[in-house]
């Protein structure tokens, strides 16, 4: 799913070098965490918070395949 979210991500324009992945998992349920410079946040985001609510559509939808729960968190990093 990783690999799902960083081609997403090169859609939006966002290097994948300027992104950092962490993954932790508990149980059936799995917590992407998406670290971004803060002036990339905007591209995530999204007007209204749609573009996120869209990754996180894909995501949950990937996801429907393998039984499992997968979490999208999107954090600002300094």
């Amino acid at each position: 799913m990783q690999g799902l979210v960083s081609f997403l991500c090169d859609g939006l324009g966002l290097s994948t070098t300027a992104a950092d992945f962490n993954e932790t998992q508990e149980g059936d349920s799995v917590t992407l965490t998406l670290s971004v410079p803060a002036l990339a946040v905007d591209r995530i985001d999204g007007r209204d918070h749609r573009t996120a609510k869209a990754l996180r559509q894909v995501l949950s939808a990937a996801a429907a395949a393998s039984n499992r729960h997968f979490h999208l968190v999107v954090r600002a990093r300094d």
